[in-house]
This record gives C-alpha cells, sequence and structure tokens, in this order.
C-alpha cells in the first residue's frame, strides 16, 4: 500500500509536469492550429478518501489480579469488578505464575494461580451469616399456628362465596328484566300493528280504532313501567355485588393483620438483610471462582508483579494489551462530513512498511487543534481488522478511509467534464482529430476523476484541455499511467493517455 502511495504521488507528478510542458512550454512556430491535450475512457475503479496520520495503540489494555474480573484500563464500569469488596480483604497468596513480560498468550490462557483458602473461609462465614438472616425473617414472619390460619381463612372464603352468589343474583336479575322490556316492546309494536292495519283497512268502525289506539297508550306505558322497575331491580343487585366486594375486601385485611404479628418495617429490614447477605455470598462465591487469573483476549503480557509464595499486591497483579489494534488518527474537520462508523480504512505502517485493512470505529465529537495552528481536527479510531506481528503500540501510520467508491466502472479525468450541477457533457475527440460535446451521466466524482454511467465508450478519447500551437504538425502522445486500481482520492493516481493533438481539427 505504501508503494500504491508513492506510484499515485509519482504518477499526478508526472501528469502535473506533462501538462505543464503543454501549455507553459515554448512555442517553436506560429502555427495557429489548436493543440489538444486527451485522456483515455477506460473502466477502472473510483474512489473517494480521506487521509491522515495517526499512532497504534492496543485496543484495549487490561488489570487483572486475583479475586476481581477484568478491568479495561480507563473504564468507569462498576460491574467490572464484581469482586472487588471481598477481595479487598481477602489474602492470595501466589501459587504458580506461568507468564513473563513480553509473552503473547491466547484468550483463556491460566497465567497465575492462588491459594484460595482464605476465600473459601470467607465463603463459608458469608453463608452462615445468610442462613442467620433468614431464620430471624422465618421467625418475624410466623404468626397463628396452621389451624388459626385455617380459620382466618375461612372468613375470606365465605365472603367470596357471598360474592360468587351476588352476581349470580345480578346476572338472573338482568336476564329478567331484560325478557319483561323485549315482552313490553312486542305488546307494543303488535298495538301499533293493529292500530296502523285498521286504519289502511278503512272499514275499521270509529270505535274500533279508538280502541286500538287505546292498546297502544296502554303498552306504552307498561314498556316505561317495566324499564323503570328493571332500572330500580338491576341498580339493587349492583349494590349487592359492591357490598359482598367490599366484605371480600375487609375480610382479606382482616386476615393479614391476624397473620402478621411483626411490624411491617421489621419485616422489611429482615428482608434487605437477607438481601444484603445472599449478595454477599455471591460475592464470596466469585471470589473463589477467581483464584486463578485468565486472559480475558488474545495478547501481550506488559507487567507481571507477582511471585510465587508471597501474597499477590492490592492492586493489578498482571497488566496486558488485547492483540487487536486500532489507530487514532486526526481529520480534518473538512473530511468529518464524509467519514461514518463502519468505513473501510487501510493503515500504512511507518515503521516496517507493512499495510492493514481495517474499519472505522469511533470519531470524536469533540475538536482538537495542536499549538497556534488554526487547523480544527477530530480524533478518529480506526480498529485493524489484524495486526503484522511486528507492529507495536506507539509506532507511527498513515490512514487512508475510503469515504465513496464505484467499482468497475468507466471513469475520465474529473477534468474533462463540462458543465455543472449534474448537467455535464465531454468533449470526444475522433480518429481523424474532430471534436464532439457528447452528453454524459455522472456518477461519483473524485478530485480526480469523475465515473460515467452513460454517453462514453471504454477507448474514448475526451479532452482534458488545450495548448499552444507549434509549427509542427506531428502527433505527440504522453503515456502517464492507466487507469487501474487506487490509493487516496482516484484510481491509484494514474493519469490515463494524454495526446498532443497538433493536427488542428475542430475546436
Amino acid at each position: 500500500m505504501r508503494l500504491k502511495i508513492l506510484a499515485a504521488i509519482g504518477l499526478i507528478v508526472v501528469g502535473v509536469a506533462a501538462i505543464g510542458i503543454v501549455v507553459v512550454g515554448p512555442s517553436f512556430g506560429s502555427g495557429s492550429a489548436v493543440q489538444y491535450i486527451t485522456a483515455t475512457a477506460a473502466v477502472t475503479n473510483v474512489t473517494q478518501s480521506a487521509a491522515a496520520t495517526g499512532s497504534l495503540a492496543a485496543s484495549a489494555t487490561y488489570g487483572l489480579a486475583f479475586g476481581k474480573n477484568p478491568v479495561i484500563a480507563g473504564s468507569s464500569s462498576s460491574s467490572s469488578s464484581a469482586a472487588s469488596n471481598n477481595s479487598a480483604s481477602t489474602s492470595w497468596p501466589v501459587s504458580s505464575v506461568s507468564v513473563k513480560v513480553g509473552d503473547s498468550v491466547t484468550k483463556g490462557q491460566v497465567l497465575a494461580v492462588a491459594d484460595s483458602a482464605s476465600a473459601t473461609q470467607a465463603l463459608s462465614a458469608a453463608q452462615s451469616n445468610l442462613a442467620i438472616a433468614q431464620a430471624r425473617l422465618a421467625s418475624d414472619q410466623g404468626g397463628l399456628t396452621p389451624i388459626n390460619k385455617a380459620m382466618a381463612k375461612l372468613s375470606i372464603t365465605q365472603a367470596e362465596q357471598q360474592l360468587s352468589n351476588a352476581k349470580v343474583s345480578q346476572s338472573d336479575t338482568r336476564y329478567q328484566n331484560n325478557l319483561s322490556i323485549a315482552n313490553a316492546n312486542t305488546a307494543l309494536s303488535q298495538a301499533k300493528a293493529t292500530l296502523a292495519a285498521d286504519k289502511a283497512s278503512g272499514t275499521a268502525t270509529p270505535q274500533q280504532i279508538s280502541q286500538d289506539e287505546a292498546a297502544v297508550t296502554n303498552a306504552g306505558q307498561n314498556l316505561t313501567q317495566t324499564k323503570a322497575k328493571a332500572t330500580q331491580s338491576n341498580n339493587q343487585s349492583a349494590q349487592g355485588v359492591a357490598s359482598a366486594s367490599l366484605s371480600v375486601t375487609s375480610a382479606e385485611q382482616g386476615y393479614q393483620s391476624k397473620v402478621a404479628p411483626a411490624p411491617a418495617l421489621t419485616i422489611l429490614s429482615d428482608e434487605a438483610s437477607v438481601a444484603s447477605a445472599q449478595t454477599a455470598v455471591a460475592s464470596a462465591q466469585t471470589t473463589v471462582n477467581l483464584a486463578q487469573i485468565s486472559a480475558p483476549s488474545d495478547g501481550t503480557i506488559t507487567v507481571v508483579s507477582l511471585v510465587p509464595g508471597i501474597d499477590a499486591p492490592s492492586g493489578d497483579a498482571i497488566d496486558m494489551e488485547a492483540n487487536q489494534m486500532q489507530v487514532t488518527a486526526s481529520f480534518a474537520e473538512t473530511s468529518l462530513p464524509s467519514l461514518k462508523v463502519g468505513q473501510a480504512a487501510s493503515i500504512a505502517i511507518t515503521a516496517t512498511g507493512e499495510t492493514a485493512t481495517g474499519k472505522l470505529t469511533e470519531i470524536s465529537p469533540v475538536a482538537s487543534s495542536s499549538g497556534s495552528s488554526s487547523v480544527v481536527t477530530y480524533p478518529v479510531v480506526i480498529t485493524l481488522d489484524s495486526t503484522p506481528a511486528d507492529v507495536k503500540s506507539g509506532m507511527s501510520a498513515s490512514v487512508s478511509i475510503t469515504t465513496a467508491e464505484a467499482d468497475n466502472v468507466l471513469a475520465v479525468p474529473a477534468i474533462a467534464l463540462v458543465g455543472a450541477n449534474g448537467s455535464y457533457s465531454v468533449r470526444v475527440m475522433g480518429s481523424d482529430g474532430t471534436i464532439t460535446d457528447v452528453p454524459v451521466t455522472v456518477g461519483l466524482i473524485t478530485t480526480q476523476y469523475a465515473a460515467i454511467t452513460s454517453g462514453l465508450n471504454a477507448g474514448d478519447s475526451v479532452v482534458t484541455g488545450t495548448s499552444s500551437p507549434r509549427t509542427s504538425t506531428a502527433s505527440t502522445t504522453t503515456n502517464a499511467g492507466s487507469l487501474t486500481g487506487g490509493f487516496g482520492g482516484g484510481f491509484g493516481g494514474g493519469g490515463g493517455t494524454f495526446t498532443r493533438n497538433r493536427t488542428g481539427g475542430q475546436p
């Protein structure tokens, strides 16, 4: 990758130099023909990237000790050391140490073992305290004898039975009331139908019509009275259910008062004591389980503060760096909008000349600046996919993050584009030297190249500029590289084939 960067810079310099010779070089005559600089459209990868420099460091540095879970340096999480309370008061005579500074270790490898007798004693004491707390809670929660409890429970059963009966009675009452209302509605409907039929027949006597109307009136009054009685009856049954429900609540409260001999605050205190004792047992058990130190990941040992036969120190006993490395680099504020977590990155290690790949994993939201410089930068973290064996923390590295790319596309130098805001064309030189404006559809545009999605074919010669005419009518071609591959803002820094046309032609 380092060679690609140098090659890209070299090709750009060659291309610029070639153009410089054409544009500002001396004129050898008075010919008036327009001279064109061209490049050949080719299929390649167009890549846009942001670059910066930074330094390598381990993605995680661990502090390891007996009786504690691994702690990542700089972590403020209290959960990272589950057994810290017990381990602080537990002595750890070191039985064996199997690593030294500089050793490479694998995840799960046992690094050191301690005598766990002290931790086992602490666990036994914690278990004893838990048993005492549980016995006290059971004693305070005890109250009535089983027989007395059954008798107290009976009042609840009786109240619940009364509630059940009240609900059944309410259901029956509603059914009967609904049936009475339905019958009254039917009678009213029949009376109205009879009245309507007699009126429609034209043969009914006035006396018959009068009787029909009286029947309708009576039926209506009966319906009103039936509804009123139903409402009253439903309300009474609902009140019976409510009263029975209150009786159940009262019975339950009476039962609770009878079976709770200790005050609520006392029970709460006992329960809190049990919970605390359970936590102490769990912590002590964790401490016993951590009577050996194991590697939390693949990595390298950086500090060993253990000697067999001597108690382990109260702080970290072994420090190690994870094998996975990361680069922290400062990117200019102009690059920040195009940077996104998850983007692919290429890393060139300065000291070893090696390259690696990685992913952007963190973008600092806080800007930084150095000294009196007015350039604003943002720290960005790139995590390597894999780390070369001889790469160490602190080494310098150059980082290139791919912010956009178009693979296997037809491309031309960006300078060949004519137009703006999505409306573009290029000037194409024919085999006879004529120039034609061709509309094109453009995809990704970088500082060097533009991806063409329609309008051109591979091999087309596009005009990238003009130069001062010369007297010679010969045609000279300068090859400044091919449009392939790439690191950085283009596809390898290649400039294409540049032709100085001296035969004149269509401007």
